[in-house]
Protein backbone atom coordinates (compact mmCIF):
# COMPACT_ATOMS: atom_id res chain seq x y z
CA UNK A 1 0.00 0.00 0.00
CA UNK A 2 1.76 3.88 -0.61
CA UNK A 3 2.00 6.06 1.44
CA UNK A 4 -0.66 8.17 -0.46
CA UNK A 5 -3.06 5.36 0.11
CA UNK A 6 -2.62 5.39 3.77
CA UNK A 7 -3.20 8.62 3.69
CA UNK A 8 -6.06 8.97 1.60
CA UNK A 9 -7.46 6.17 4.34
CA UNK A 10 -6.27 8.06 7.71
CA UNK A 11 -8.40 11.42 6.12
CA UNK A 12 -11.71 9.37 5.56
CA UNK A 13 -11.35 7.56 9.02
CA UNK A 14 -10.88 10.87 10.36
CA UNK A 15 -14.10 12.31 8.79
CA UNK A 16 -16.09 9.46 9.52
CA UNK A 17 -15.13 10.03 13.40
CA UNK A 18 -15.52 14.02 12.96
CA UNK A 19 -19.10 13.09 11.60
CA UNK A 20 -20.08 10.57 14.18
CA UNK A 21 -18.72 13.11 16.79
CA UNK A 22 -20.72 16.04 15.19
CA UNK A 23 -24.25 13.67 15.37
CA UNK A 24 -23.98 13.47 18.86
CA UNK A 25 -23.23 16.92 19.66
CA UNK A 26 -26.10 18.22 17.47
CA UNK A 27 -28.38 15.41 19.70
CA UNK A 28 -27.08 17.14 22.94
CA UNK A 29 -27.52 20.24 22.10
CA UNK A 30 -31.07 20.36 19.56
CA UNK A 31 -32.53 16.92 20.38
CA UNK A 32 -36.20 17.10 22.32
CA UNK A 33 -36.14 14.20 25.23
CA UNK A 34 -39.77 12.83 24.93
CA UNK A 35 -41.79 14.66 27.53
CA UNK A 36 -42.80 11.96 29.82
CA UNK A 37 -45.89 12.06 32.19
CA UNK A 38 -45.74 11.29 36.20
CA UNK A 39 -47.68 10.29 39.06
CA UNK A 40 -47.88 12.79 41.60
CA UNK A 41 -46.37 11.29 44.73
CA UNK A 42 -43.81 9.02 43.07
CA UNK A 43 -41.45 8.53 45.50
CA UNK A 44 -38.41 7.62 43.28
CA UNK A 45 -38.68 11.15 41.74
CA UNK A 46 -39.21 12.56 45.22
CA UNK A 47 -34.98 12.55 46.06
CA UNK A 48 -33.22 16.12 46.99
CA UNK A 49 -31.24 17.64 44.32
CA UNK A 50 -27.43 17.14 44.68
CA UNK A 51 -24.55 18.47 43.01
CA UNK A 52 -22.90 16.12 40.57
CA UNK A 53 -19.52 14.53 42.64
CA UNK A 54 -17.89 14.34 38.66
CA UNK A 55 -19.37 17.37 36.40
CA UNK A 56 -20.11 16.61 32.62
CA UNK A 57 -16.68 18.11 31.71
CA UNK A 58 -14.40 16.43 33.77
CA UNK A 59 -15.83 12.84 32.66
CA UNK A 60 -15.15 13.88 29.27
CA UNK A 61 -11.49 15.26 29.90
CA UNK A 62 -10.59 11.98 31.53
CA UNK A 63 -12.31 10.32 28.64
CA UNK A 64 -10.53 12.20 26.32
CA UNK A 65 -7.45 12.94 27.90
CA UNK A 66 -6.14 9.40 29.93
CA UNK A 67 -6.54 6.95 27.78
CA UNK A 68 -4.95 8.71 24.53
CA UNK A 69 -2.65 9.74 26.64
CA UNK A 70 -1.58 6.32 27.89
CA UNK A 71 -2.09 5.12 24.00
CA UNK A 72 1.01 7.93 23.16
CA UNK A 73 3.61 7.01 25.21
CA UNK A 74 3.21 3.15 24.52
CA UNK A 75 3.30 3.59 20.87
CA UNK A 76 6.06 5.95 21.19
CA UNK A 77 7.80 4.03 23.70
CA UNK A 78 7.06 0.10 22.91
CA UNK A 79 9.72 -2.09 21.49
CA UNK A 80 8.66 -2.48 17.69
CA UNK A 81 8.84 -6.43 15.90
CA UNK A 82 11.74 -6.50 13.14
CA UNK A 83 14.53 -5.15 14.52
CA UNK A 84 17.23 -7.50 14.86
CA UNK A 85 16.27 -8.89 11.50
CA UNK A 86 16.89 -5.49 9.92
CA UNK A 87 20.35 -5.46 11.66
CA UNK A 88 21.65 -8.63 10.44
CA UNK A 89 20.69 -7.63 7.14
CA UNK A 90 22.81 -4.40 7.37
CA UNK A 91 20.24 -2.22 7.80
CA UNK A 92 19.72 -0.04 10.93
CA UNK A 93 15.70 0.77 12.07
CA UNK A 94 16.65 3.44 14.10
CA UNK A 95 13.41 4.48 16.24
CA UNK A 96 11.27 4.20 13.01
CA UNK A 97 9.54 7.45 13.60
CA UNK A 98 7.02 7.25 11.28
CA UNK A 99 5.92 3.98 11.92
CA UNK A 100 5.51 4.88 15.26
CA UNK A 101 3.49 7.93 14.38
CA UNK A 102 1.15 5.54 12.30
CA UNK A 103 0.44 3.49 14.98
CA UNK A 104 0.03 5.70 16.98
CA UNK A 105 -2.34 7.52 15.08
CA UNK A 106 -5.21 4.42 14.12
CA UNK A 107 -4.58 3.22 17.87
CA UNK A 108 -5.83 6.95 19.08
CA UNK A 109 -8.90 7.06 16.08
CA UNK A 110 -9.53 3.61 16.56
CA UNK A 111 -10.28 4.51 20.37
CA UNK A 112 -12.16 8.26 19.33
CA UNK A 113 -14.17 6.14 17.18
CA UNK A 114 -15.62 3.67 19.86
CA UNK A 115 -16.11 6.97 22.07
CA UNK A 116 -17.81 8.47 19.46
CA UNK A 117 -20.25 5.06 19.20
CA UNK A 118 -20.64 5.38 23.14
CA UNK A 119 -22.03 8.72 22.86
CA UNK A 120 -24.44 8.65 19.84
CA UNK A 121 -25.98 5.90 21.12
CA UNK A 122 -26.49 7.19 24.62
CA UNK A 123 -27.48 10.43 23.32
CA UNK A 124 -30.21 8.78 20.72
CA UNK A 125 -31.28 6.82 23.75
CA UNK A 126 -31.81 9.93 26.52
CA UNK A 127 -34.18 11.32 23.04
CA UNK A 128 -36.10 8.65 22.85
CA UNK A 129 -37.21 7.51 26.33
CA UNK A 130 -37.31 10.42 27.97
CA UNK A 131 -37.14 8.98 31.47
CA UNK A 132 -37.41 11.24 34.41
CA UNK A 133 -34.41 12.28 37.39
CA UNK A 134 -34.66 10.91 40.59
CA UNK A 135 -34.43 14.42 41.82
CA UNK A 136 -38.06 16.05 39.17
CA UNK A 137 -39.74 17.01 42.00
CA UNK A 138 -37.16 18.98 43.98
CA UNK A 139 -35.32 20.50 40.57
CA UNK A 140 -38.78 20.90 38.58
CA UNK A 141 -41.58 21.90 41.48
CA UNK A 142 -44.04 20.88 38.69
CA UNK A 143 -47.25 22.90 38.10
CA UNK A 144 -50.58 21.65 36.58
CA UNK A 145 -52.12 24.28 34.16
CA UNK A 146 -55.00 24.91 36.83
CA UNK A 147 -52.60 26.50 39.29
CA UNK A 148 -52.47 23.44 41.38
CA UNK A 149 -49.06 21.13 42.31
CA UNK A 150 -48.66 17.99 43.27
CA UNK A 151 -48.73 18.86 46.86
CA UNK A 152 -52.43 19.46 46.88
CA UNK A 153 -54.53 16.19 47.90
CA UNK A 154 -56.89 16.16 44.65
CA UNK A 155 -53.76 15.64 42.80
CA UNK A 156 -52.73 12.88 44.92
CA UNK A 157 -52.21 9.18 42.53
CA UNK A 158 -53.21 11.17 39.44
CA UNK A 159 -50.80 10.83 35.77
CA UNK A 160 -49.63 14.20 35.49
CA UNK A 161 -48.43 14.34 31.77
CA UNK A 162 -49.06 18.70 31.56
CA UNK A 163 -47.26 20.28 33.30
CA UNK A 164 -44.45 23.24 33.50
CA UNK A 165 -41.78 23.66 35.81
CA UNK A 166 -41.78 26.39 38.61
CA UNK A 167 -38.87 26.34 40.23
CA UNK A 168 -37.14 29.62 39.88
CA UNK A 169 -34.15 28.17 41.31
CA UNK A 170 -33.05 26.41 38.55
CA UNK A 171 -31.37 26.79 34.94
CA UNK A 172 -32.25 25.90 31.82
CA UNK A 173 -29.60 23.77 31.80
CA UNK A 174 -31.27 21.76 34.73
CA UNK A 175 -34.16 21.96 33.26
CA UNK A 176 -33.12 20.39 29.74
CA UNK A 177 -31.66 17.43 32.07
CA UNK A 178 -34.64 16.21 33.91
CA UNK A 179 -35.86 14.06 31.56
CA UNK A 180 -32.60 12.75 30.11
CA UNK A 181 -31.77 10.13 32.72
CA UNK A 182 -31.47 6.39 31.15
CA UNK A 183 -29.25 5.93 29.96
CA UNK A 184 -26.59 7.32 32.25
CA UNK A 185 -23.86 9.31 30.38
CA UNK A 186 -21.08 8.86 32.82
CA UNK A 187 -21.66 5.26 33.31
CA UNK A 188 -21.33 4.74 29.41
CA UNK A 189 -18.48 7.01 28.58
CA UNK A 190 -16.04 6.23 31.68
CA UNK A 191 -16.63 2.57 31.67
CA UNK A 192 -15.67 2.79 28.01
CA UNK A 193 -12.65 4.66 28.56
CA UNK A 194 -11.64 2.34 31.38
CA UNK A 195 -12.31 -0.77 29.80
CA UNK A 196 -11.16 0.15 26.64
CA UNK A 197 -8.05 1.34 28.13
CA UNK A 198 -7.51 -1.77 30.32
CA UNK A 199 -7.54 -4.21 27.13
CA UNK A 200 -5.46 -1.82 25.20
CA UNK A 201 -2.62 -2.45 27.99
CA UNK A 202 -3.36 -6.28 28.06
CA UNK A 203 -2.49 -6.65 24.19
CA UNK A 204 0.25 -3.61 24.37
CA UNK A 205 2.12 -3.34 27.58
CA UNK A 206 4.78 -5.46 28.53
CA UNK A 207 6.33 -5.31 32.51
CA UNK A 208 9.27 -6.71 32.97
CA UNK A 209 9.35 -5.81 36.81
CA UNK A 210 6.36 -8.16 37.97
CA UNK A 211 3.53 -9.52 35.79
CA UNK A 212 1.10 -8.43 38.28
CA UNK A 213 1.47 -4.67 37.75
CA UNK A 214 -0.23 -4.59 34.61
CA UNK A 215 -2.90 -6.36 35.70
CA UNK A 216 -3.04 -3.83 38.94
CA UNK A 217 -3.03 -0.94 36.57
CA UNK A 218 -6.21 -2.41 34.65
CA UNK A 219 -8.07 -3.22 37.77
CA UNK A 220 -7.26 0.54 38.67
CA UNK A 221 -8.69 1.85 35.78
CA UNK A 222 -11.64 -0.11 35.61
CA UNK A 223 -12.70 0.52 39.61
CA UNK A 224 -12.41 4.21 38.86
CA UNK A 225 -15.34 4.00 35.96
CA UNK A 226 -17.55 2.03 38.34
CA UNK A 227 -16.93 4.38 40.61
CA UNK A 228 -17.69 7.24 38.49
CA UNK A 229 -21.27 5.22 37.80
CA UNK A 230 -21.61 4.54 41.25
CA UNK A 231 -21.81 8.27 42.33
CA UNK A 232 -24.59 8.72 39.72
CA UNK A 233 -26.07 6.91 42.17
CA UNK A 234 -25.43 8.20 45.64
CA UNK A 235 -25.60 11.67 43.86
CA UNK A 236 -29.39 11.26 43.04
CA UNK A 237 -29.12 12.01 39.31
CA UNK A 238 -30.11 8.64 37.99
CA UNK A 239 -31.86 5.68 38.85
CA UNK A 240 -29.55 2.57 39.37
CA UNK A 241 -31.41 0.81 36.24
CA UNK A 242 -30.02 3.82 34.36
CA UNK A 243 -26.31 3.39 35.49
CA UNK A 244 -26.76 -0.39 34.78
CA UNK A 245 -27.95 -0.27 30.82
CA UNK A 246 -24.77 3.03 30.59
CA UNK A 247 -22.23 0.20 31.69
CA UNK A 248 -23.42 -2.48 29.91
CA UNK A 249 -22.96 -0.47 27.03
CA UNK A 250 -19.48 0.97 27.43
CA UNK A 251 -18.78 -1.96 28.38
CA UNK A 252 -20.06 -4.02 25.53
CA UNK A 253 -19.11 -1.17 23.12
CA UNK A 254 -15.38 -1.76 24.12
CA UNK A 255 -15.47 -5.50 23.89
CA UNK A 256 -16.48 -4.96 20.01
CA UNK A 257 -14.19 -1.72 19.39
CA UNK A 258 -10.82 -3.90 21.11
CA UNK A 259 -12.03 -6.95 19.28
CA UNK A 260 -13.40 -6.00 15.70
CA UNK A 261 -11.94 -2.15 14.96
CA UNK A 262 -9.09 -2.42 16.70
CA UNK A 263 -8.22 -5.41 16.46
CA UNK A 264 -6.29 -5.71 19.47
CA UNK A 265 -5.96 -9.47 19.70
CA UNK A 266 -5.31 -10.27 15.63
CA UNK A 267 -2.63 -13.00 17.06
CA UNK A 268 -4.51 -15.41 18.47
CA UNK A 269 -6.22 -16.45 15.07
CA UNK A 270 -2.99 -17.75 13.33
CA UNK A 271 -3.87 -21.30 12.34
CA UNK A 272 -3.88 -24.08 15.24
CA UNK A 273 -1.31 -26.15 12.93
CA UNK A 274 1.43 -23.15 12.88
CA UNK A 275 1.62 -22.80 16.34
CA UNK A 276 1.55 -23.66 19.81
CA UNK A 277 -0.19 -20.88 22.59
CA UNK A 278 3.25 -20.61 24.50
CA UNK A 279 5.91 -22.79 22.38
CA UNK A 280 7.22 -23.36 19.22
CA UNK A 281 6.20 -26.32 17.71
CA UNK A 282 8.89 -28.25 15.76
CA UNK A 283 8.53 -27.59 11.58
CA UNK A 284 7.22 -31.11 10.38
CA UNK A 285 10.50 -32.78 8.05
CA UNK A 286 9.36 -35.48 5.54
CA UNK A 287 11.30 -39.09 6.24
CA UNK A 288 13.43 -37.93 2.47
CA UNK A 289 14.42 -34.47 4.35
CA UNK A 290 15.46 -36.40 7.74
CA UNK A 291 17.38 -38.74 5.71
CA UNK A 292 18.92 -36.21 3.50
CA UNK A 293 19.88 -34.24 7.14
CA UNK A 294 21.74 -37.18 8.37
CA UNK A 295 24.10 -37.49 4.88
CA UNK A 296 25.02 -34.47 5.56
CA UNK A 297 22.43 -32.05 3.94
CA UNK A 298 21.30 -28.85 5.50
CA UNK A 299 18.21 -29.61 7.52
CA UNK A 300 15.13 -28.25 5.95
CA UNK A 301 13.59 -24.89 7.45
CA UNK A 302 9.27 -24.61 7.54
CA UNK A 303 9.84 -21.64 4.78
CA UNK A 304 11.37 -24.26 2.36
CA UNK A 305 8.54 -27.19 2.92
CA UNK A 306 5.95 -24.92 2.83
CA UNK A 307 4.44 -24.79 6.06
CA UNK A 308 3.69 -21.22 7.73
CA UNK A 309 6.40 -20.76 10.27
CA UNK A 310 5.04 -20.37 13.75
CA UNK A 311 4.01 -17.58 15.71
CA UNK A 312 7.12 -16.89 18.30
CA UNK A 313 5.98 -17.82 22.06
CA UNK A 314 2.96 -15.81 23.73
CA UNK A 315 4.46 -13.98 26.07
CA UNK A 316 7.32 -11.62 24.52
CA UNK A 317 7.32 -8.30 23.37
CA UNK A 318 7.60 -8.19 19.90
CA UNK A 319 10.02 -10.43 17.88
CA UNK A 320 13.16 -8.83 19.39
CA UNK A 321 13.90 -10.29 22.78
CA UNK A 322 13.03 -13.66 21.68
CA UNK A 323 15.56 -13.29 18.58
CA UNK A 324 18.15 -12.06 20.81
CA UNK A 325 18.05 -14.86 23.10
CA UNK A 326 17.46 -17.61 19.74
CA UNK A 327 19.33 -16.01 17.00
CA UNK A 328 18.98 -19.32 14.94
CA UNK A 329 15.06 -19.17 14.67
CA UNK A 330 15.18 -15.83 13.03
CA UNK A 331 13.37 -17.68 10.61
CA UNK A 332 10.15 -17.91 12.72
CA UNK A 333 10.28 -14.30 13.25
CA UNK A 334 6.69 -12.36 12.51
CA UNK A 335 5.26 -8.90 13.11
CA UNK A 336 2.32 -9.73 15.22
CA UNK A 337 0.17 -7.96 17.82
CA UNK A 338 1.35 -9.79 20.30
CA UNK A 339 2.94 -7.86 23.26
CA UNK A 340 2.61 -9.71 26.62
CA UNK A 341 4.68 -10.53 29.59
CA UNK A 342 8.29 -10.83 29.38
CA UNK A 343 9.66 -12.94 31.96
Amino acid sequence: MSKYTKLARGICDLLIWAALSVGSLLLHKWGKPFKRGFFCGDESLAYPYRESSFEHELVLAIAFGVPTSVIVVVELFKQLPGGALRETSGKRDGCRLGHRLGQLYKQAIFYLFGLAMVAFTTMLSKVCIGRLRPHFFAVCQPMLPDGSTCQDAQNQGRYIDSYTCSNANMTDFNFRQLNQSFPSGHASIILYAMLYLAIYLQAALSTRVSKLLKHLLQFLFVMFGWYVSLTRITDYHHHWSDVLAGAVMGVLIACLTGAYVADLFAFKRWPKTGYSANTLRKPQVSPKSSTKSQAGAAPATAASNGAQPPALPAYTFGTLPYLAAHPAQAQYAQTYHNYGYVP
